[in-house]
């Protein structure tokens, strides 16, 4: 696990700069610490951006005639798209003179978060910027503006409803979709073929337990996951409520507290008395909640584990990291369902994304590199180029990467569920949820620990 104390260590992509990607990233950003809405300022810090002082939001798109360009900030962690940010913002500011953009690239979530806080409570927040699990957060704030508002809805019905759906809150978005995430089981052909099992064969949670001992007979383990730091358990958690549910409403509205639901409810019970099974029958290789977010896909390239639960980003690390042959015979196939012939509900949502400034003076200017990036020209290589999964539908119907273009079908499909913890104290359930990945713990008693948790990460 990370230091999260490290100190930011931002990496500025713009040309004159350099940056570093990690392998693996996870795109649901649920490593760092995440506190409540107390910790992300108050009017009062609310104040204007800095910006430079020949602009003004009166400049508009096109910024200052005669003055200084107006300056957009665009701060992330989305190291999937170093190579490609650069590009974009060269052929942005050759249209665009008037408009500088300083892209900055931090490591990891870890690293970046206390950098943003840091802008918040100094209120200096860039124009654009990854909110992170703080999304809604921001938005009510009066931090990050509502883009649905700014953008109109025209621009926004191309993203999938998922992605609209995360960040939106009593009628108003406060971002958007950048790379969208579908997860689902990686496997090895050859090692479940070595195992006799059928990857036809595994529909159900059921079919994945009794396969566990005859992958486990090879010496092998079965599914290779991380559950480490304890939010990365919830990515496989959360989605079996959709699927005891069948209803993919049912975690948004747990997630808000709506409709009196609670941690306790039976639906979660089950989930968990599923998720205990799942674990007490060996699918996952021993000492989930010790391995890494960067080990997990290791145990499965090196083949040294026949599956691999992870999400949509992990084509991309197996091409920097795993080797060619792997890369040629790996294949994926979608979670199983709770029960033959049930929807085979995948967690899902965007995982990055990008709020808006509401206060700065070079909104206008943030809102005109928006649009820019999501122009068909410039989304759809940038998302192809760096073998991610778009958020919008438009991009997602002319994906090059067949693996890629295969989980994003299940989006297509309706298949994909939420999964990424946005209301207040949520990312507490975590805590006693890892209990269960570790063989230890009671469903209805973790159950209760969860709701306390949240209660209690509440204040």
């Amino acid at each position: 696990m990370q230091d999260q104390t490290a100190a930011p260590q931002a990496v500025d992509t713009t040309p004159a700069a350099s940056g570093a990607s990690t392998p693996f990233r996870r795109r649901t950003l649920l490593r760092a610490a995440l506190g409540g809405a107390a910790a992300l300022g108050t009017g009062s810090l609310l104040a204007a951006c800095s910006t430079d002082d020949s602009s003004s939001a009166g400049s508009g798109a096109s910024g200052n005639a005669g003055g200084n360009p107006a300056t957009v900030r665009m701060w992330s962690w989305y190291g999937e798209q170093k190579d490609e940010f650069p590009k974009l913002v060269a052929k942005f500011q050759e249209a665009n003179p008037n408009i500088k953009v300083e892209n900055r690239v931090f490591g990891t979530p870890d690293q970046y978060l206390p950098a943003l806080q840091a802008a918040v409570a100094a209120g200096d927040v860039p124009e654009i910027f990854a909110p992170h699990t703080r999304a809604l957060t921001y938005g009510t704030g009066g931090i990050s503006a509502d883009l649905k508002a700014d953008l109109g809805d025209s621009f926004l019905s191309d993203f999938f409803d998922s992605a609209n759906q995360e960040y939106t809150l009593d009628g108003k978005q406060y971002a958007i979709g950048w790379m969208a995430q579908t997860f689902g089981l990686f496997y090895n052909p050859d090692l479940l073929d070595k195992a006799g099992v059928d990857p036809e064969s595994l529909e159900t949670w059921d079919d994945l337990i009794a396969a566990a001992p005859k992958i486990k007979a090879t010496d092998k383990y079965g599914v290779s996951f991380s559950a480490n730091p304890g939010t990365s358990a919830m990515d496989f958690f959360l989605p079996l409520l959709t699927q005891v549910s069948d209803d993919p409403t049912f975690f948004l509205r747990l997630d808000q507290g709506l409709d009196g639901l609670t941690w306790e409810d039976p639906v979660v019970v089950q989930a968990l008395e599923l998720q205990k099974r799942i674990v007490d029958a060996g699918v996952f290789q021993p000492g989930t909640t010790g391995t890494s977010g960067d080990q997990a896909p290791q145990i499965f390239y090196t083949e040294k584990s026949a599956m691999l639960f992870n999400g949509s980003w992990s084509p991309q690390g197996f091409i920097q990291n795993a080797s060619k042959e792997f890369v040629k015979k790996y294949k994926v196939m979608k979670n199983p369902a709770i029960a033959a012939g049930k929807k085979h509900w995948t967690a899902n949502q965007a995982g990055a994304g990008w709020a808006v400034s509401e206060t700065s003076a070079n909104k206008d200017a943030a809102l005109t590199f928006i649009k820019f990036l999501y122009e068909e020209a410039n989304y759809s290589p940038a998302m192809n180029n760096s073998n991610s999964m778009p958020a919008t539908k438009s991009a997602a119907a002319i994906i090059e990467n067949p693996v890629m273009k295969q989980m994003t079908s299940w989006l297509i499909e309706g298949e994909g569920c939420p999964h990424i913890p946005f209301g207040n104290g949520t990312v507490a359930a975590a805590d006693p949820l890892v209990q269960l990945f570790e063989g230890k713990g009671v469903p209805a008693e973790v159950a209760q620990q969860m709701q306390a948790a949240v209660e209690n990460a509440k204040g």
